[in-house]
């Protein structure tokens, strides 16, 4: 069997639609620092042609109609503000793992402990390790895990939550810049341009540049040329 090298296209855009949930902290730090974030994400997405279609406190929604493989794939990319969302953001992230083609979560990772939702995290932490069941659940989903490390701290437990042939995770491996938000619009540029894993991956590490250095790095780790954001592909 051949192992693939690109994700599923052919699940990702196959009823003609690409939907993505964006979901931006909420963070530790502060709400203005998490709002810069959220703010340059929306400018990105208007920047590769995405239209306003909705908004709302702490969220907004756009659109665009792409061309993949002789088929029209109309996308709607959802951004949520997770400090400042009027409305039930654990439920809209529930809906989300079950519902969406791409996932996004930018956040802190917490050094393994928990993916920061809200000041309760149990409902996702524990989605991941118990299994949750999600009946509904689309059969193929992409995520992008966007905190620090996480392909060292949530790898192994979201494979084994979302099963070994549903998913394909983009992941860090390194320490990341929190202010950092371009590499996921590219990612969304580069899916909608019908590009494989390799060549996605290539340009969201272009777009972040150089890791962030950690005193806790191994000193063969502290390389200019080493890579932030890896992949795992289903089997």
């Amino acid at each position: 069997m051949t192992k693939r090298i690109a994700p599923r296209y052919d699940m990702l855009f196959g009823e003609g639609k690409f939907n993505a949930t964006l979901l931006i902290g909420p963070d530790p730090l502060g709400a203005n620092f998490d709002f810069k974030v959220f703010l340059e994400a929306r400018r990105r997405l208007i920047s590769i042609g995405f239209r306003l279609t909705d908004s709302k406190r702490g969220f907004v929604e756009y659109q665009k109609t792409s061309n993949y493989d002789n088929k029209n794939i109309k996308a709607r990319i959802r951004l949520f503000l997770g400090r400042n969302f009027s409305g039930n953001l654990q439920e809209t992230w529930r809906e989300s793992l079950a519902k969406e083609d791409l996932i996004y979560l930018k956040t802190h990772a917490g050094y393994g402990k928990h993916l920061s939702l809200s000041d309760d995290v149990i409902y996702f932490t524990d989605a991941m390790k118990e299994g949750f069941d999600l009946p509904e659940r689309k059969p193929y989903q992409l995520y992008y895990l966007d905190c620090c490390k996480s392909e060292m701290y949530y790898k192994d437990v979201f494979k084994n939550y979302v099963g070994g042939n549903g998913v394909d995770l983009i992941l860090h491996k390194w320490f990341c810049d929190y202010m950092i938000i371009g590499p996921v619009v590219v990612l969304i540029r580069e899916l909608m341009a019908g590009s494989d894993f390799e060549t996605i991956v290539l340009k969201m590490n272009e777009e972040y540049g150089i890791p962030h250095f950690d005193v806790e790095d191994d000193p063969a780790d502290k390389r200019l040329d080493r890579k932030m954001v890896t992949y795992s592909v289903s089997d």
